[in-house]
């Protein structure tokens, strides 16, 4: 969701060590207007990471570097049919919340001297996204998707088309990370309010850019609930 980042040489990933990941807590967003987050009390031991998955309810989230131009928030705030509008203290440009969504953050501990946290972060995530949707025979890559709601280098894709969105804020001892990821199809109604924010930064969204897991794994009735009930117990080793 930060699209200034500059990926990693396959030499550097084959040579980054990754960190175990586990969820950490589950839990539900309850009202609009409750400001997203970070969890800071499940920070985990040195090294590792620790997720937290959350049901959602329906509003915009802006990004925390959009989020620092008073003029454009207020020009989300004031377009017709956009729901509760709330700033997200990591990365991105716009996301949306609802039925449809699963929420996703995690805190990581990099080890005392890892040169690239970021990455660290990233690619420890995946390796955890990659072993949660083997049940669903879901095959993960991470790329840009242009077209996507929220493009950038971290956008966890399936087939070319964008799943989920994973926005980052990097400290000096952390690495926090919030995100959504499609579980049901996107509705119309979401669809333009994405469309509608994202114009408004010179970003134009297309149709087929993006999938839910529902799609992907061709199970019509997944809802978050299933998903999390899923997700809960996935862990990986460092």
């Amino acid at each position: 969701m930060e699209s200034s980042h500059q990926p990693p040489s396959a030499d550097v990933l084959r040579r980054l060590s990754l960190a175990a990941v586990s969820v950490a807590e589950v839990t539900a967003e309850q009202l609009v207007d409750d400001p997203p987050e970070i969890p800071w009390h499940i920070t985990p031991p040195l090294g590792q990471i620790a997720m937290q998955l959350r049901s959602t309810v329906r509003r915009v989230a802006i990004g925390a570097g959009l989020a620092r131009n008073d003029e454009l928030v207020d020009a989300v705030r004031n377009l017709p049919g956009v729901p509760a509008v709330v700033t997200s203290p990591a990365g991105g440009t716009f996301i949306v919340g609802g039925e449809a969504w699963l929420g996703l953050c995690a805190i990581g501990s990099p080890p005392p001297g890892q040169p690239m946290p970021l990455d660290w972060m990233l690619h420890s995530l995946h390796r955890w996204f990659e072993r949660a949707l083997v049940p669903f025979g879901v095959a993960s890559t991470i790329e840009r998707v242009e077209g996507a709601w929220c493009p950038g280098f971290s956008d966890i894709a399936v087939d070319g088309r964008k799943l989920a969105g994973l926005g980052f804020r990097v400290t000096r001892e952390r690495v926090v990370m919030r995100g959504v990821l499609a579980v049901r199809p996107m509705s119309n109604d979401d669809f333009d309010v994405l469309v509608r924010t994202h114009r408004l930064i010179g970003v134009e969204l297309r149709n087929g850019a993006a999938i839910s897991l529902a799609e992907a794994a061709v199970l019509p009735d997944l809802d978050v609930a299933a998903t999390i009930d899923a997700f809960r117990a996935v862990a990986t080793t460092g």
